[in-house]
């Protein structure tokens, strides 16, 4: 039952974060570009506060504020609810749950670039993208999935 609940919970954060990610691909470019000069302008006062220095927020500030918060970051968050989520499910080989995390994650890094941002006024499409999302979407997979190997073959040797 616990495990069922885990399983539902990390299911809808995952979802939540795809369909938040989708629906924000589909936003006209002008829209975007003030949603990124409002979280720029946010981390650039949190940054100043800790560093004691005026941060100016021009069009590369914004540009390095999407590309980390708005792909990366939002990838990192996909990749680890996915794959606690991939991890718990049961009947699946281990590693075809791995893999299924991997095709999902980088299917749906470029879906949301070259499907979605494609057809959407004042959006471009950019493999850069969507490396920087798969790149988001390994930095915690990847330690997620050795730690569970680790502990899954260690069980495994104990039991026999």
């Amino acid at each position: 039952m616990k495990k069922n609940i885990i399983q539902i919970i990390f299911f809808v954060l995952y979802a939540a974060l795809m369909i938040f990610f989708l629906y924000e691909c589909f936003q006209p470019g002008d829209k975007a570009g003030n949603q990124a000069g409002w979280v720029a302008s946010i981390i650039a006062k949190i940054q100043g506060f800790f560093t004691g220095k005026e941060v100016i927020v021009d069009d590369h500030y914004r540009y390095l504020v999407t590309k980390l918060v708005g792909h990366y970051g939002i990838f990192v968050l996909i990749g680890l609810f996915s794959i606690i989520y991939h991890l718990t499910l049961d009947g699946f080989n281990r590693f075809i749950r791995i893999l299924i995390h991997f095709v999902i994650g980088v299917g749906f890094a470029f879906g949301t670039e070259f499907v979605a941002e494609a057809v959407t006024s004042g959006r471009t499409a950019s493999i850069v993208d969507v490396g920087i999302d798969t790149l988001g979407l390994i930095t915690l997979s990847v330690p997620i999935i050795i730690v569970y190997l680790i502990v899954i073959l260690r069980r495994e040797r104990k039991m026999r």
